[in-house]
């Protein structure tokens, strides 16, 4: 029985006292293939070089069943991680792992002794960040995630809300800039999707292979529209080789957390009744959302599947994260690993038009640039001054064009951007490892742009007319690049074309100039490019005008015999 004022001694375990994972030095060029034969053979959970280097088994595990045995496993899975000395207290331990790292190896002088691994966060709540969201233009989204909890309750599932939406509420971010939900299902997703189909209404487009489904178009019973709802079964991936589209079994929510690509997407919270608002944070992501900081999930988490880099891209532009230094690890493995023919070009062209639909995309082009990612495109891509100028201007062009009301895909004009100053050898390999519809804009001769270009400067100023003549003939691909290439003149003729130019047009119709003596045939259609060109350069303003330059046409066709 504890005695009233008095004072008992406070125990604060060790870091020796915590460790739980045993662990097997190696050195650091060994390949995966042995170093992974000596874990097992000793019964090793961790692999480690020293004090500062080390990573779990079943990241060796991993790479070896990829085809990387041969590599260093210092490469494939070895990264610099926190460590300790045995005699440092529990709250040293927490700190580091709070702070980020996966795992804190346990050192007594200089040899590592054991390894304490992070374990899964505790829950929180998110209940008090969901009811603010009752008033509009949150109420919608407030009766939709209430909703879908109580249908999967009443279907034996728990449903969650994960991904974007999470993080948006982590953030503050008011209803009206919430988007899309992200729905996940601890079964059956696309039963779970019908059944909310018949309580929103809207159009329900299912995806067996991978037990999703998305619906559009439903709304409240008030009649208020509801934005995309994505429904997915919780589950579980595995990648027969990198790149490769994974294998899919059902799983809970935890598995279905842990094959995601980073922490800050690896959270989701419960909408079932009796765990309204629970939040699901296993990995620390609300830690590394506050901290600004993107960390993937494993060291091969970019080698199983390269598109993520597009998508860190994408989540760092948009959320202002800054990568560690496991993305930086994890990045440059990816990218050494090379070859990924199991990636189809379609999937690497789908990101590149994702980055394209950010409201701020000219960041994480930024970014993927300065990380090299467009070596996966072809390994002989280079990034020069000249790349990042040529999206500098891509990025005035699109301004001018939304300024203009000129339709431009953006994708396609920052592909031929990216890709207009490498040489065409390699141009061409990445428009074909893209599987480019056609080529696209991205199939463009350079060096017809630039002829272009020069074409347009030895144009006068007062020949607008001209200036059509040169364009009119060349593919819209070709016209960008030239203003890509050219100076001050060059874009100011193209931009006169594409708002003016190309759409010009005489007031008078065929018949109109069949009615003034022009012979049907051939020459109503000289007759009638005749007085666009003369509209273009600001020589005829009225039809009246245009009757009188018809009959003179006509006397000069006739001077010249050429009027049959």
């Amino acid at each position: 029985m504890a005695k009233p004022g008095h004072g008992y001694p406070q125990v604060m375990p060790r870091a020796a006292d915590l460790m739980h994972a045993r662990v097997i030095t190696v050195p650091r060029h060994w390949s995966v293939d042995r170093a992974l034969a000596c874990a097992r053979a000793s019964g090793a959970v961790v692999v480690a070089a020293d004090a500062k280097t080390g990573t779990r088994v079943a990241d060796l595990e991993r790479a070896a069943a990829w085809g990387l045995g041969r590599m260093p496993w210092t490469a494939t899975g070895g990264a610099e991680v926190a460590a300790v000395s045995g005699a440092a207290d529990e709250i040293a331990v927490r700190r580091l792992l709070r702070g980020g790292a996966s795992m804190v190896l346990v050192r007594e002088g200089g040899r590592v002794v054991g390894a304490i691994e992070a374990s899964p966060r505790p829950h929180g709540s998110l209940t008090s960040r969901l009811e603010r969201l009752h008033g509009a233009p949150g109420e919608a989204t407030l009766w939709l995630l209430r909703t879908a909890g109580k249908l999967g309750e009443a279907q034996g599932h728990t449903a969650y809300a994960a991904g974007g939406f999470v993080r948006d509420l982590l953030l503050g971010r008011a209803a009206e800039q919430i988007a899309d939900i992200d729905l996940v299902i601890e079964g059956d997703g696309i039963a779970f999707g019908r059944r909310l189909a018949e309580e929103m209404g809207g159009h329900l487009v299912v995806h067996r292979a991978f037990g999703t489904a998305s619906l559009e178009g439903g709304a409240t019973p008030d009649g208020t529209r509801v934005g995309r709802v994505d429904i997915a079964m919780a589950r579980r991936e595995r990648y027969i080789r990198p790149g490769a589209l994974p294998e899919v079994s059902p799983a809970g929510i935890d598995p279905d957390l842990g094959r995601r690509d980073f922490s800050v997407n690896a959270m989701a919270v419960s909408l079932s009744p009796s765990a309204w608002g629970r939040l699901l944070d296993p990995f620390g992501g609300a830690d590394d959302l506050a901290a600004r900081r993107l960390r993937v999930l494993h060291p091969l988490s970019l080698v199983e599947d390269p598109t993520r880099i597009w998508r860190g891209a994408r989540y760092a532009a948009r959320l202002r994260l800054r990568p560690d230094a496991g993305f930086e690890r994890a990045l440059a493995l990816a990218l050494e690993v090379g070859a990924y023919p199991a990636l189809s070009g379609q999937r690497l062209h789908a990101e590149h038009a994702l980055v394209m639909d950010e409201a701020e995309p000219w960041r994480a082009l930024g970014l993927l640039l300065g990380w090299g990612a467009f070596r996966l495109w072809d390994a002989s891509y280079r990034v020069t001054a000249q790349s990042r100028a040529r999206l500098a201007s891509a990025r005035l062009f699109l301004r001018w064009a939304r300024g203009a009301r000129i339709t431009v895909d953006s994708a396609e004009l920052t592909l031929l951007a990216l890709l207009f100053d490498q040489s065409r050898p390699v141009a061409d390999r990445c428009v074909r490892r893209l599987a480019v519809a056609g080529g696209g804009a991205a199939r463009i001769d350079a060096g017809a742009a630039r002829a272009l270009a020069r074409r347009l400067v030895s144009v006068g100023p007062r020949r607008p007319s001209r200036v059509a003549e040169v364009l009119r003939p060349a593919r819209e691909a070709l016209v960008l690049g030239a203003w890509l290439a050219g100076g001050r003149v060059v874009r100011r003729h193209i931009e006169w074309f594409l708002r003016e130019g190309r759409a010009g047009r005489p007031l008078s119709s065929g018949d109109d100039v069949v009615a003034a003596g022009v012979p049907r045939g051939p020459l109503v259609g000289q007759a009638m490019a005749h007085l666009r060109d003369l509209r273009l350069d600001g020589r005829v303003r009225t039809i009246e005008e245009e009757r009188v330059a018809v009959a003179e046409w006509m006397k000069g066709m006739a001077t010249k015999g050429d009027l049959g």
